[in-house]
């Protein structure tokens, strides 16, 4: 299992490719989901690089708060460990995907 702590958040490179012009790629919906993703990895502790956090700075000023990664952190544990509700059909997973389950417990 990868240490979450010293593991860098993007590949190598790729923080220097968005400050550098790879963020105005990327839509709103592409900004916001990366902002997620990386605020996600530091509340789970790891710790960034000074390129990274500048990243992680430039998305928060784009996003200009739409959202609270703790919130959404929040929702996410709802959604994965909470309880069905009654009446609803149990998530299963489409079948060549559910093969790839099966693989990767052998």
């Amino acid at each position: 299992m990868a240490n979450v702590e010293t593991e860098p958040l993007f590949a190598p490179g790729k923080a220097r490719w968005l400050l550098e012009g790879g963020l105005e790629t990327l839509d709103a919906g592409e900004r916001q989901m990366l902002l997620v993703m990386a605020e996600m990895a530091e509340l789970q502790g790891r710790k960034l690089s000074a390129e990274e956090q500048e990243v992680i700075t430039r998305l928060r000023t784009d996003t200009a708060g739409d959202y609270d990664a703790k919130d959404v952190a929040k929702k996410v544990k709802k959604l994965v460990k909470g309880k069905r509700k009654r009446g609803a059909e149990p998530f299963t997973l489409p079948p060549g995907l559910a093969r790839l389950k099966e693989v990767g417990k052998k």
